[in-house]
């Protein structure tokens, strides 16, 4: 099981993550590369919060693909063209976490492989078996 570290000694965290999350010896570790918004039809939904929606569900097939779930994400990472998008980013993260805070960075940067992509997310996860 995953432990989360937000010590009192430090200030809580900003928004909807941990600051630490501790591994497990001998867990397996799932890297999950850039995943953008494209669906299985290989079609790109328009906007910000219907590609984020969409990353979501592609990370939870790739996770499903490992036998894991969204509980043994260790590690998010969101890069999105426009920083007022971490509101949704937010929103997202309590939609598909429930109660699970991974450690998380959300960088807003200039731009993206594609013009068409607004935002990609990359993340870890762990599980002991």
């Amino acid at each position: 099981m995953l432990q989360a570290h937000n010590p009192d000694t430090i200030a809580p965290p900003v928004a909807f993550y941990s600051h630490g999350i501790e591994v497990p010896a001998g867990a397996r570790t799932l890297h999950i590369a850039g995943v953008v918004g494209v669906t299985l039809e290989g079609t790109m939904p328009i906007g910000f919060e219907a590609q984020h929606r969409q990353i979501w569900l592609n990370v939870i097939e790739v996770l499903k693909s490992a036998n894991m779930g969204v509980e043994d994400l260790v590690r998010l990472n969101v890069f999105s063209l426009d920083p007022s998008d971490v509101f949704m980013v937010s929103e997202g993260r309590q939609e598909f976490l429930g109660g699970h805070r991974p450690v998380s960075t959300y960088l807003a940067i200039k731009g993206l492989a594609r013009p068409e992509f607004l935002v990609e997310m990359d993340a870890i996860a762990a599980k002991v078996d």
